[in-house]
């Protein structure tokens, strides 16, 4: 009787969960030569920030005699190593962008796939320093720069530009804090209401804004350079 559970972050529509589900059932049924009637599949979603805990360790690390494929990553080993990195005492501090930081808010960037050809970089942060500056963000570990978050504020909306944090350090609540930082600017300054626009393709930050209380507002972005 086989019982094949699978465990994800969220982000996964119920149609691709029941397609997953009776690809595996084929499979197994397949290649193991059961009968459909005896296999269950079981799909449990895990955050993100819960995944080394109650996933990796129990699921991998100590079950590790048992596992016929290997993950090719170890979320405890990248955070042993990014603290030797850093400073083992290096704590995640938020202030604001300064100047010594472009090339390594550039940098991060890219690597969060942020930077796309119709956008420069450089201009964009040459054009934050002149309005509202104190709206730009930068969360560090030790040197290291692992996060940014660049917002502005026209007197009635606040918009979120350039929330990142380097793949390195994901799962580890910075985005939430990067996130909680930039709110609490905003309204100080004396906004009711935050937008932000994300690609429908990008399921997974899409949840991790849901998660934090953003809802879609059912509407169109639209756009026009000048």
């Amino acid at each position: 009787m086989p019982h094949v559970i699978v465990k994800f972050y969220p982000g996964r529509s119920d149609e691709q969960k029941k397609q997953l589900a009776n690809e595996i059932v084929k499979s197994v049924v397949e290649i193991a030569g059961c009968e459909e009637r005896s296999v269950s599949v079981a799909i449990e979603e895990v955050e993100p920030d819960d995944w080394a805990l109650k996933v990796y360790r129990p699921d991998i690390i100590e079950n590790e005699e048992k596992l016929i494929v290997t993950p090719g990553y170890n979320p405890f080993q990248n955070k042993d190593e990014n603290s030797a990195a850093a400073g083992d005492d290096a704590e995640f501090r938020i202030r604001s962008y300064q100047a010594a930081d472009e090339s390594a808010v550039i940098d991060l960037w890219h690597r969060c796939g942020l930077v796309v050809p119709q956008n420069d970089p450089k201009k964009d942060i040459e054009m934050k320093c002149r309005v509202q500056a104190d709206l730009f963000f930068v969360g560090t570990i030790g040197n290291r720069v692992a996060a940014t978050a660049m917002a502005g504020y026209d007197g009635h909306r606040g918009w979120i530009y350039y929330m990142a944090v380097d793949p390195d350090y994901r799962r580890q609540q910075i985005g939430s804090r990067m996130m909680r930082q930039t709110e609490s600017a905003l309204k100080k300054r004396g906004c009711t209401k935050i937008n932000l626009q994300v690609r429908t393709s990008n399921q997974a930050v899409i949840a991790f804004y849901e998660r934090l209380g953003f809802v879609s507002d059912e509407v169109i972005g639209l756009g026009k350079r000048l």
